[in-house]
């Protein structure tokens, strides 16, 4: 595999990264939890180059991870009505994703030229 072709590749991984964790963070927007209780915390996903070219992708927890909510009808609400709800921004998640969808594109387009350029040398030396 030629660098070009790593470059693209860690491209793809992380898109798909960036998309996971936020499908995971959209999917558990309405969890809830009992106010301290251990819940959903959601992740946001950080990136750093690579010696060489490409993209290093890690998930990461967000903090703060909970947000206090006002519902005195749930079960697991305490005495005062409150509960801890996930600090989720919907649009954010969103966002992430089209941006998740074109880096993917755009590393998979790399990835095709790269495959171009090499079988053209491999058409060359034949």
């Amino acid at each position: 595999m030629n660098s070009t072709s790593a470059i693209a590749q860690s491209g793809l991984a992380a898109a798909t990264l960036r998309l996971n964790v936020s499908a995971s963070n959209i999917a558990n927007l309405d969890d809830t939890s009992p106010v301290g209780a251990a819940g959903y915390a959601p992740s946001q996903v950080v990136t750093s180059a690579t010696p060489g070219g490409g993209v290093s992708a890690q998930a990461v927890t967000v903090k703060p991870a909970q947000l206090l909510t006002y519902d005195p009808a749930s079960p697991l609400a305490g005495v005062q009505g409150m509960l801890d709800t996930p600090d989720i921004d919907p649009i954010t998640e969103v966002t992430n994703q089209l941006t998740a969808g074109i880096a993917f594109a755009y590393s998979l387009a790399a990835l095709q030229a790269a495959d171009e350029e090499q079988q053209q040398t491999l058409d060359m030396t034949t």
